[in-house]
Parts: C-alpha cells; sequence; structure tokens
C-alpha cells in the first residue's frame, strides 16, 4: 500500500512538472492567450530527437494551422510564459523563415538560433524562470529580412539527462510577420531541424548530472547563437536575461525587490493566412494595472551555486500580467527580474508601475475588461467584469475575457 501510494504520488508529480508554452507579448502587448501559438494536444515531452515533433510539437507540422500570425518588427523585445516547471535546464529560441505565409509554414528544415539562456551563476534558466512567473525576454535580432516566421521557444528538461534518451524536449511554434531592417536574409548559422540533434550529444546526455556535474559549463543543444546584419563582424543577439544577476542569498542582502518598467506600445494587431479555416482574432488590448512596490534600495549579490541561492525567503519580484508562484525555486528567493537597462544589477525599488489603459474597442463598455483581457488571478486586482465574453480561469495566476 506505501508503495503504491509513493509510486501515485511520483507520477503525479512528473506530469505536474510537465508543461506548454502559453503566451507571449511583443514590447509587453500581446495577441492573447494561445493565440497565434500552435499548441500541442498534450503537455508530455518529445523524446525522440529523430522525430519531426522536434520542430513544433505534436501535430505541430500540420498546415494550414489555422492560427492567426502577430505582427513584430526586427530589433522587438519578446517575452514568453510557460508553464510552471521544476525540472533544470536551459530554453532557447529559433526563427523559420522568412516566408510567404507562416500559416503554412511545417517547420521542417532550416532554423536559425537567435537566444540561449542556460544559467547564472551556477542556477538553471528554469529555476530563474520560476521565480518570474515562468516568463523569460529577449529580443529578435536586428538584420532579418522582412516576412513571416515561425518563432520557436524550446525548454529542455534534464532531469532524466543521466540515461540516453532521457533528455524531454518541449517546445511550441508562434507565427509572426516581422518587418525587418534587411533586404535579404543575413544570419547564420543555421541548423537543421529534425537532424542537428543527437540523443547522445553531451547537452542530451549527461551521465553524471546527479554527480558533480557543473552546470557552469553547460551549453544548449543547437549549435551558436546566429549574427545577423550585413558583413561578418555582426554581433549575436544576447538576452535580457542572460546578463542579470542571480539570487541574491540572504546572507548577503536582506531585501532584493525589483520592478519592471514598462510601458504600452500599439496594440499586436493579428493577420491572418488566406484560409478559410484560419480565425479573426481581435488585438488584445491589456486592462489597468497599477502596482506600487516600496521597499529599501538593495544590489543584488552574486551567488556561487545553487545551493546557497535557495536559501532565502526574500520576497519574490512582482511581474505582469501573473503573479509569482509564492513557492518558485522551491526556497523562496528572490530573484531579479532580468532587464537588458541595468545589466543585471537591482534599480531603486521605490517604483510606481501603470500600465495605461488603451482607448476602448469599438463596441465595448469601458465598463469592463476587453475581450481577451486580464479578468482575474490570485494577485490580480482590477476589474472581474468582461466587457464581451466570460471571465475564464485559465491557471491559478491568470483569467481571462474569452
Amino acid at each position: 500500500m506505501f508503495f503504491k501510494s509513493v509510486l501515485a504520488i511520483s507520477l503525479a508529480s512528473a506530469v505536474s512538472a510537465h508543461q506548454n508554452f502559453h503566451q507571449f507579448w511583443v514590447n509587453d502587448v500581446s495577441p492573447g492567450y494561445e493565440a497565434a501559438i500552435r499548441m500541442p494536444p498534450s503537455n508530455s515531452p518529445v523524446t525522440d530527437v529523430t522525430s519531426n515533433d522536434i520542430t513544433c510539437n505534436v501535430n505541430g507540422n500540420t498546415v494550414p494551422s489555422g492560427k492567426g500570425t502577430a505582427k513584430a518588427n526586427a530589433g522587438d523585445t519578446i517575452k514568453v510564459q510557460w508553464d510552471s516547471s521544476s525540472h533544470p535546464g536551459p530554453i532557447q529560441h529559433f526563427l523559420f523563415g522568412p516566408v510567404d505565409n507562416a500559416a503554412s509554414a511545417t517547420g521542417i528544415g532550416s532554423w536559425i538560433k537567435i537566444d540561449e539562456f542556460d544559467q547564472t551563476d551556477g542556477v538553471w534558466a528554469n529555476e530563474i524562470m520560476m521565480a518570474n512567473n515562468m516568463t523569460y525576454e529577449f529580443k529578435l535580432p536586428t538584420g532579418l529580412a522582412t516576412g513571416e516566421y515561425l518563432l520557436r521557444s524550446e525548454m529542455l528538461a534534464l532531469h532524466g539527462a543521466q540515461t540516453i534518451g532521457g533528455g524531454q524536449f518541449y517546445m511550441g511554434c508562434a507565427q509572426l510577420a516581422i518587418t525587418g531592417t534587411s533586404a535579404s536574409e543575413t544570419c547564420g548559422p543555421s541548423i537543421e531541424l529534425p537532424g542537428a540533434y543527437n540523443a547522445e550529444d553531451p547537452s542530451i546526455y549527461i551521465p553524471n548530472i546527479y554527480n558533480g556535474f557543473d552546470i557552469t559549463t553547460y551549453t544548449a543543444p543547437g549549435g551558436a547563437v546566429a549574427s545577423c546584419g550585413a558583413g561578418s563582424g555582426a554581433s549575436p543577439v544576447t538576452s535580457a536575461v542572460a546578463s542579470a544577476s542571480a539570487p541574491a542569498s540572504a546572507a548577503n542582502a536582506t531585501s532584493a525587490v525589483v520592478t519592471e518598467a514598462s510601458s504600452v506600445s500599439s496594440a499586436i494587431i493579428e493577420t491572418l493566412a488566406p484560409s478559410p479555416a484560419v480565425p479573426t482574432i481581435e488585438p488584445v488590448e491589456p486592462a489597468p494595472v497599477t502596482d506600487v512596490v516600496e521597499a529599501p534600495t538593495a544590489t543584488a549579490a552574486p551567488v556561487s551555486s545553487k545551493k546557497d541561492s535557495c536559501k532565502s525567503k526574500s520576497a519574490t519580484p512582482t511581474v505582469a500580467p501573473v503573479s509569482t508562484k509564492k513557492d518558485s525555486c522551491r526556497s523562496k528567493t528572490a530573484v531579479p527580474y532580468p532587464t537588458g537597462a541595468n545589466n543585471g544589477t537591482i534599480s531603486s525599488p521605490t517604483t510606481l508601475r501603470t500600465i495605461a489603459s488603451p482607448a476602448a474597442s469599438a463596441g465595448l463598455s469601458t465598463g469592463g475588461v476587453a475581450l481577451y483581457g486580464q479578468c482575474g488571478g490570485s494577485t490580480y486586482t482590477g476589474s472581474t467584469v468582461c466587457a464581451s465574453g466570460t471571465c475564464t480561469v485559465m491557471n491559478a495566476y491568470y483569467s481571462q475575457c474569452v
């Protein structure tokens, strides 16, 4: 009986750690929950790196996809949000294109890696994301040609990497129409998916991952981050998170509160593939939210090891649009929200963060939340009344008018 109980708990924990890519923002504006993303039928991982599923997940190669395509510009900031997972590993991003129609692109073939984040001071990328509502930011490279692309967000779970085939890949592909800065594609090197990954690659198969493996030496699979731009002197694309400091320990900082400075830019407008099966997706405009964070100024101290980084019970930073899970990083350690503006240092935390309320969409009442807007969540303080649609719980941290 005891064995059955332990087995049931283990299986439940494994399933709960499975994950999917659910939402993204372009310059802090989102097309909506699961909008413009090819969603798989489940949250199970892909373990066969030679299958076509390694590109855009199960059924991700089915075209036309039936999904809309969100607009972006080269150089824009992209924020992605995943389901929470305690499994250790990196996150990275790839582009497929340019193509004439992203909804008709299978994703099988040539990709360029535009971003990679493995760890900071021995703390895995997934742990840093857990302390930031499972969100992560990076920039689209400049030097891209104008056209439509698939944006592939990938998280690799390495908890089973001690055995061949034990690496678990989770990925999702979003559809973007990017206004570029180059007349033709000038990014390289490129890789082939499937083809670039091998189950015995040292970044996928790590026999000693629980016995002396040095996290700081890890590099994710898929080759180098591409350089984009005319000529060979183009600089690699860099991530805002990669330059952030690791969690501050309790011995070195008594308080570490980080606020995210952001503003609402023009709404993302969904463009549609020329297929009658593709639904019309309205732009999403966020509801007004005001967060006030006041605390003494503190500076994040570097952490020498993962063990030290998870001892603190310091406050976890507030990040829109969903609240930080109370037991993030399993020990409630404060992790600075990674931004490119302060190069990993914690700025003065006495900050007002206000997202301006855009003009109400035509036909919607200004007294309620717009269609696809946030209307609830564990720490959400805005309106819970939908001007259009019904307030539907997506997860513990996010409810949306749909």
